[in-house]
């Protein structure tokens, strides 16, 4: 049996596994073990001591958890609250403006968490009762807080954008700042499709609240703290003064003891922080141990390889196949989560991306974009259910319902003006200096 069709059969065993409901870590990591074993024997015991301590002790890695306490830090000291009330004070006015302000509200919060679930939940309890209140039609009140929540996982700090970067060795410098303008676009896509909805409609968004210049004003002092740890963070790696890791770890510090210095945080809510970044850092990493063992087995199977060779010498334009990959992760969006999506196909499909000649930086934002676009698909749409749990009153279908239009936009607008407009996410890394 040749090593491609020894990683094909393992392939199938992989989906069939992951279909009975075993974790995709798991999954990948039993694949891969007994993968390497039927190609190379006993040695594939040597990767149960090696691989889990190289993947581990990874520099680039630890950047993770400082992201992570970066943003339950901010949601326990209530900068998510002041993001969302700043926006809405400065937009309520407008058509769908409280639809708007939380869109706002969203990428304030991904500026300083990278969490696509953390900032969900946050803002799913402020803005759904507010929207509720204000008489909006709860399709579109569920869609913009999802779609707000997506946000998180482009504008940097980004945890998906790292972890493409690590498994397809890119700069995660750049990979963070490429995600800035890309993510502002999906913002203001957003943002216009409630507009243009309002104006259509003005009975599925009633315009918010009249408030006053002076109290406009006075909310920004209270995001200033945001903006601060968002500048330190993005300039620090932009300048190449801090490594992602550096920067991540110094906004976390400064975050913390900010909200120690306004008595925003306590020594409870600092240690449910930490608890809480402990939980989910300790998940992820269960998934990219399996992956790292899974990667082994497919270098070793060489089919990433056999993939691209066969992709570069189809007779057909490269955008077509490039629209064909595009596909592939919109289907596997539906079932996988973000993490084990971006872990499970970069192996296999950079390869071939790279060898047709797409710039890798350039193709990492459309990744993520494309996995965050699963995040809101059934039947996982993983966005869908977080904020399910935080709205139980709301049918799961009332809120696959509204994301609807939210998933059209995404996925023809935004993505089809990266795709003409590759500078929108280059421009930036370009200018970089490391």
């Amino acid at each position: 049996m040749t090593a491609t069709l020894v990683a094909v059969l393992a392939l199938i065993v992989f989906l069939a596994i992951l279909a009975v409901g075993v974790p995709i870590g798991v999954s990948m990591g039993l694949v891969g073990f007994f993968g390497i074993m039927a190609l190379r024997g006993d040695a594939a015991f040597a990767t149960l001591f090696t691989i889990p301590y190289s993947a581990m002790a990874s520099w680039s890695l630890s950047v993770i958890p400082m992201f992570l306490l970066m943003g339950y830090i901010g949601f326990h000291a209530g900068y998510t609250k002041d993001a969302y009330d700043a926006a809405y004070k400065w937009l309520g006015r407008l058509p769908g403006g409280v639809a708007i302000a939380t869109l706002f509200g969203g990428a304030g919060f991904g500026a300083c968490s990278g969490s696509s679930i953390a900032a969900t939940a946050a803002l799913g309890r402020i803005a759904i009762p507010e929207m509720e209140r204000y008489g909006y039609d709860i399709k579109l009140a569920c869609g913009s807080v999802a779609v707000a929540g997506t946000l998180a996982a482009l504008i940097p700090p980004s945890i998906l954008l790292v972890l493409y970067g690590i498994v397809a060795e890119q700069s995660v410098g750049k990979l963070l700042i490429a995600g800035i303008f890309p993510g502002i676009l999906s913002m203001l896509c957003f943002s216009a499709l409630v507009y243009v909805r309002a104006l259509v409609s003005p009975q599925f968004a009633p315009k918010g609240e009249t408030v006053s210049l002076a109290e406009r004003l006075s909310s920004l002092k209270y995001g200033a703290p945001l903006l601060f740890i968002f500048f330190i963070v993005i300039a620090g790696i932009y300048s190449g003064v801090f490594t992602p890791t550096e920067a991540g770890s110094l906004g976390a510090f400064v975050i913390s003891i900010l909200s120690f210095a306004m008595r925003r945080l306590n020594l409870h809510t600092f240690t449910e922080s930490i608890f809480e970044t402990m939980r989910v850092t300790c998940s992820i990493f269960v998934i990219v141990l399996g992956a790292y063992i899974f990667i082994q087995f497919l270098a070793i199977s060489r089919l990433p390889i056999t993939f691209a060779e066969w992709a570069v010498s189809l007779p057909i334009n490269r955008m077509l196949i490039f629209i064909g990959v595009l596909a592939v992760y919109l289907i596997l969006g539906c079932f996988l989560d973000a993490i084990g999506l971006i872990l499970l196909t970069v192996p296999f499909i950079f390869p071939a991306v790279s060898a047709l000649g797409f710039d890798p930086i350039w193709f990492g934002v459309i990744v993520v974009k494309m996995v965050e676009i699963g995040l809101l698909t059934p039947p996982v749409g993983i966005q869908t259910y977080v904020l399910k749990g935080v709205v139980p009153h709301i049918p799961v279908e009332t809120i696959f319902g509204g994301i609807f239009p939210f998933f059209l936009v995404d996925l023809f607008i935004v993505i089809g003006l990266l795709i003409v407009f590759p500078d929108i996410a280059l421009f930036l890394p370009n200018k970089m200096t490391g």
